[in-house]
């Protein structure tokens, strides 16, 4: 039973870490540092170029390139995003 109950908290602590969205104009650039492919220069470029209106326009602002916007994609958002 104990087991079980280390294994409940483990998988716990590791859903609690990974939210379903990173929001691009609130996030801590820690955090922005944890999304695939994203270097710690890459995230001070998009801490620095808030606010955003939609994530692509890390693309459009020549923040990231298309290839690394892909990876990320599906893990970000913004306020306006969300529906």
């Amino acid at each position: 039973m104990p087991r079980r109950r280390l294994l409940a908290g483990v998988l716990a602590a590791a859903l609690s870490q990974s939210p379903r969205w990173i929001d691009l104009n609130t996030a801590a650039a820690s955090a922005v540092e944890r999304l695939p492919g994203i270097t710690p220069s890459m995230a001070r470029r998009i801490v620095a170029g808030r606010p955003y209106g939609d994530p692509h326009e890390l693309v459009e602002r020549n923040i990231l390139t298309e290839h690394e916007f892909e990876r990320i994609e599906d893990l970000v958002t913004v306020p306006a995003a969300r529906r």
